[in-house]
């Protein structure tokens, strides 16, 4: 049976997350009520990862997986759009437990909204996590991925891998994934790249409230360590998105960043003041990546002349 959409992951040496997130999504295909296909995509793996994707299919249908060994999230993402056959690619990452009507809320939701280019859904806190100082430190250094945006559908300009579908003809209009973005090259904003450039062709996308899923807390991603690496990855990120921009323009916005720094720690407001230091960071480190570029085509430039 042909199925009318492909959910797609791609997963790199996380066997454990992995294992976590099979079963619900078990749950999940086993609620929506169509016939629906999965394809995963091992961005070569060295750990257990192959043995787990494995054994989950040839457990039941419409399964099938492909070794990506070229490293790079969007890469894989690519690889397996070229192996889907659903009209709806549906997407979710192995960091998350999805919810058991996740992917019955993305059919419904794709064919009631059929304006809707591309879409993407909640992605929440685990309900049994009640710690209130781990929940506090999700808070404060807001290094997972959560978006909800209240109960009401509407348009929407963001895209969230975790938890998001795209018709195939909006693949066809704009192109796959940015391969030079995502983990395993700049870090960040695959998907962000891929809203951009979506609205850029004149589509619409919307934000479906009914598809839930949960994120992972990994306790490595609540320190000031991981805080600044992923302030890294969204400067290397932000760079390879729009590469000739000026250096200027990240030299204006540190010292905004850094103005707003002293502000909030007047003020004593913590948070904030993390959220400036984050700014800070990816915009100094923007700016050696501008500052080098225009260095290098100052050199380069008069040779290619």
């Amino acid at each position: 049976m042909h199925p009318v959409a492909s959910v797609i992951v791609a997963t790199r040496n996380r066997s454990a997350l992995l294992a976590h997130m099979l079963p619900s999504l078990e749950r999940s295909l086993a609620g929506a009520g169509q016939a629906v296909e999965v394809v995963i995509a091992d961005n070569g793996s060295t750990d257990e990862s192959a043995k787990v994707i494995a054994d989950w299919v040839q457990r039941g249908p419409q399964r099938a997986s492909i070794l990506v060994p070229k490293p790079g999230k969007a890469v894989a993402l690519n690889r397996a759009l070229e192996l889907a056959r659903g009209p709806l690619l549906v997407f979710t990452d192995d960091d998350v437990e999805l919810h058991p009507d996740w992917l019955r809320a993305i059919l419904t939701f794709a064919a009631q909204h059929p304006h809707y280019a591309a879409a993407m859904g909640r992605v929440l806190l685990p309900p049994g996590l009640q710690d209130p100082e781990v929940r506090g430190r999700v808070t404060y250094y807001r290094t997972i991925p959560l978006f909800d945006s209240g109960d009401e559908i509407r348009d929407d300009s963001h895209l969230y891998g975790a938890n998001m579908f795209v018709r195939r003809t909006a693949f066809d209009r704009v192109g796959g994934f940015n391969e030079r973005l995502g983990p395993g090259a700049s870090g960040l904003h695959e998907d962000g790249d891929l809203a951009r450039r979506l609205l850029q062709a004149g589509v619409r996308l919307g934000y479906m409230p009914g598809a839930v899923v949960y994120h992972v807390v990994e306790p490595e991603r609540l320190t000031f360590a991981y805080f600044r690496t992923l302030q890294l990855r969204d400067a290397h990120s932000r760079f390879e998105m729009d590469p000739h921009l000026g250096w200027a323009h990240s030299a204006r916005h540190w010292l905004g960043a850094c103005a707003v720094w002293i502000l909030w720690g007047v003020l004593g407001n913590a948070g904030r003041r993390l959220r400036a230091r984050g700014r800070m960071i990816s915009y100094a480190e923007l700016l050696r990546l501008r500052w080098r570029a225009h260095h290098m085509r100052r050199i380069v430039g008069p040779q290619g002349a």
